[in-house]
């Protein structure tokens, strides 16, 4: 089985380092890259092609909205997007999970 490219879009280290050592446990599915921010991940983009991005940022405007849905469109990558205040996970074909899980995480990741 291939394994799915994964980037990890987050600008807080510990957390992030936090969440890949969460994503680790399933390393023989992924390859994870981390970058920390929607500029670097599309230029990380044209050459990691990941299948999943997922952005732990806390804040987006709407630069970063539609920066995240060029990602979408030109790399045909699913996007999730957590959002820590509300513990809500957002997968850019509109699903909402309210009272995310990790569970949940892993299965939008690997999905």
């Amino acid at each position: 089985m291939e394994k799915r490219r994964l980037l990890l879009i987050t600008t807080q280290s510990l957390f992030g380092t936090g969440i890949v050592s969460l994503l680790d446990d399933q390393k023989e599915h992924l390859v994870i890259e981390k970058v920390a921010d929607v500029k670097a991940a599309i230029d990380k983009c044209e050459t990691f092609k990941p299948d999943v991005v997922v952005d732990f940022r806390e804040t987006s405007g709407a630069e970063e909205q539609a920066l995240l849905q060029e990602l979408v469109s030109r790399y045909h990558a699913r996007v999730v997007h957590c959002t820590l205040e509300a513990n809500q996970l957002t997968i850019y074909d509109k699903t909402r999970i309210k009272n995310a899980t990790v569970e949940d995480l892993m299965s939008a990741v690997l999905k």
